[in-house]
């Protein structure tokens, strides 16, 4: 299979790169490169990113030409950001998403997998959160994400394009950035100068951590299955509160350090946690990395190295 992959000089674009070439897929990553943090690793495998800009439909339309499916990870994910700048927010997102089911279906291309977010369920109303749940975003970078979810939709029912929808919840893993799953890259880089967690609020507020190995096996799932048209959780299923989860890395690296409390940020989610029945009964998805492993990749050094010789074999492999 021949998978084109917009966004893939991110985080969970080389992830998933990876994975499809040593399963012997056929990967082409674009790339607008304004943040390429896993370039010199793409290259390592032998891709060189295309650089195009998903507002820009003309490129994607070539770009596009010969695939088999779209892996769509290009996206603005900073939610702050997003405030102060809905409009940029909107033209990546929104419209870029629309880009790439428009280039899709000029292009022949059957299939598109979209990444979306859970932040489109906003303020749960019950627990676990299910495919079914309510969406009401309450943050301008959510809204936008459900927008490309409607417009996946709706390319499905106008051109019968097949289009599988990916909720993320909090992806985290060796190369991420702040964006994703912050919380545990704020933590980490204190507990590595041996400074103390900043908890906001209480740190009874919970989230779902899911490590970007199993969100790269789910991405692979949706590019190889048989169905038309889906929404589908990718996470744990584990709820884990901020407060056990900065007792968990203080722990594993070592550091004897009690959490310091601030304020409470406006808009934060109070619980949070993904019902994964669906993806696990209809696209064979299940989460195999429980987090104290993934965390320990990433907080002991010859835990990290370990995990960066053995995707190096593989790569050579």
């Amino acid at each position: 299979m021949k998978v084109v992959i917009t966004g893939g000089a991110g985080f969970i674009g080389y992830h998933t790169a990876r994975l499809l070439l040593a399963h012997g897929h056929t990967v082409v990553v674009l790339d607008d490169m304004s943040k390429a943090p896993m370039l010199d690793r793409l290259r390592s495998l032998g891709l060189e990113p295309v650089r195009v800009d998903v507002r820009r439909l003309k490129e994607l339309k070539e770009a596009f030409r010969g695939a088999d499916a779209v892996l769509h990870l290009a996206a603005l994910i900073n939610v702050e950001e997003s405030a102060r700048v809905p409009e940029l927010y909107h033209e990546v997102n929104a419209t870029g998403t629309l880009n790439v089911l428009k280039a899709s279906v000029d292009a022949g291309v059957p299939k598109v997998v979209y990444a979306s977010s859970a932040a489109v369920y906003g303020n749960p109303e019950k627990l676990p959160i299910s495919e079914d749940h309510p969406t009401n975003p309450v943050s301008v970078y959510g809204a936008t994400k459900l927008a490309g979810e409607l417009y996946c939709r709706a390319f499905h029912e106008v051109f019968g394009l097949s289009v599988l929808i990916l909720r993320y919840f909090n992806v985290y893993g060796p190369g991420q950035s702040e964006e994703y799953a912050g919380v545990i890259t704020r933590f980490s880089e204190r507990l590595s100068r041996g400074e103390p967690p900043i908890i906001y609020g209480d740190g009874n507020q919970t989230r779902d951590f899911v490590h970007v190995r199993d969100v790269a096996a789910a991405n692979e799932l949706a590019l190889e299955a048989n169905v038309k048209f889906g929404v589908y959780n990718i996470a744990s299923g584990r709820e884990v509160s901020i407060l056990e989860l900065a007792e968990l890395m203080s722990r594993i690296a070592g550091v004897n350090v009690q959490p310091v409390f601030a304020p409470p940020r406006p808009g934060d989610v109070r619980r949070s946690v993904a019902d994964v029945s669906r993806a696990r009964e209809e696209l064979g998805f299940e989460p195999s990395v429980i987090l104290e492993e993934g965390l320990s990749d990433l907080l002991l050094p010859e835990r990290k190295d370990q995990f960066f010789r053995f995707l190096a074999d593989i790569e050579r492999n």
